[in-house]
């Protein structure tokens, strides 16, 4: 009925809550925090005389496949727990309620870089799924709390533009070959069209371009004159009025990423989430507004009104103004 959903909506039916997920807007800390609480809420409900398990020899859990998330972690870099020794479900558990809070599995270990996208969240938490709730009218009522952060759209295009066209695979922390893939379609595509090697042994030079931001708003705006268009584009510049279907969905718990420290424990306090390392967001950038004002004016007028037309339910609903990125008198779209 709605496809998005298996990648976008988060529900937590024991708190009568949804989160849409928009990346390029906190969304790692979000679903870590929405990870944590479902994990949190079936710590909650174990038996306390739970005996203890074998790792290797573990069936998959009613609610959470151990085996595959452990494995997950481990192709991250991330081991929680010694496998050969015998450990309890709730132990377990719990090292990973640590790594979502804090970033490390214990209060002893090192800090750890944890990116929740890189798991496959369906494949671990099997009710961790949109179709899980029980029933799809309980998301509409009044007592659901839906929750949506949103972030000026041109801020967010220019973010997804620094990190995932504008870094080289030798300056990432985590591979992104699908990404460093879009980057040398862009520089073949409006850069090098006609390059023939001279020699056999010869790299391609998009092999280690940097597409310019112009090149990169043509090619994320091709196709978009439509709605069918606009539904397949990339989720990191997707309108996110399309993305979280905002109009259908009419959330009742909207966050800013411009005020997200006080909207984020906001959030924290309506989940019952007292201890969190709040002292930054997990995965930021790092980039300040200057940059990415710096981006927006390299382009042309065409451009800037081509984005202010994909983008203009974003920017009307949420009350965010492209002249905070574009200063630009004489522009008329």
């Amino acid at each position: 009925m709605y496809p998005w959903l298996n990648t976008a909506l988060y529900p937590l039916q024991s708190q009568s809550l949804m989160y849409c997920a928009i990346p390029k807007i906190a969304s790692k800390t979000l679903v870590s925090l929405m990870m944590y609480v479902f994990v949190r809420d079936i710590i909650t409900h174990l038996d306390n005389n739970s005996t203890n398990i074998n790792i290797k020899r573990i069936r998959p859990e009613q609610l959470i496949d151990i085996p595959k998330l452990i494995n997950q972690l481990q192709k991250n870099g991330i081991t929680i727990t010694n496998t050969k020794e015998s450990t309890s479900f709730s132990s377990l558990l719990q090292a990973y309620l640590h790594l979502l809070r804090f970033e490390s599995v214990n209060s002893t270990s090192p800090s750890l870089y944890f990116n929740p996208w890189r798991l496959n969240i369906k494949d671990i938490f099997h009710n961790f799924d949109f179709k899980s709730i029980s029933n799809l009218s309980d998301i509409f009522s009044p007592s659901f709390t839906r929750v949506l952060f949103v972030r000026h759209p041109f801020e967010r295009l220019a973010s997804a533009y620094k990190e995932r066209i504008a870094t080289l695979a030798k300056d990432r922390i985590q591979p992104e070959t699908y990404y460093d893939d879009v980057r040398k379609v862009i520089c073949r595509r409006y850069t090098h069209p006609d390059w023939v090697p001279s020699s056999l042994k010869e790299d391609h030079p998009c092999e280690t371009f940097v597409p310019p931001f112009k090149h990169f708003v043509e090619f994320i705006l091709t196709n978009t004159g439509s709605y069918a268009g606009i539904t397949r584009m990339d989720g990191h510049w997707q309108p996110y009025t399309v993305v979280c279907q905002v109009c259908k969905f009419k959330y009742n718990f909207i966050g800013k990423y411009e005020t997200f420290d006080n909207d984020f424990n906001s959030l924290l306090k309506r989940l019952n989430v007292s201890d969190w390392n709040n002292e930054k967001r997990r995965g930021a950038s790092g980039h300040n507004k200057w940059t990415y004002q710096q981006l927006f004016s390299s382009l042309p007028d065409n451009l800037i009104c081509q984005l202010k037309r994909l983008y203009n339910d974003d920017l009307q609903l949420f009350n965010y103004r492209i002249e905070d990125y574009v200063n630009r008198t004489t522009l008329i779209c």
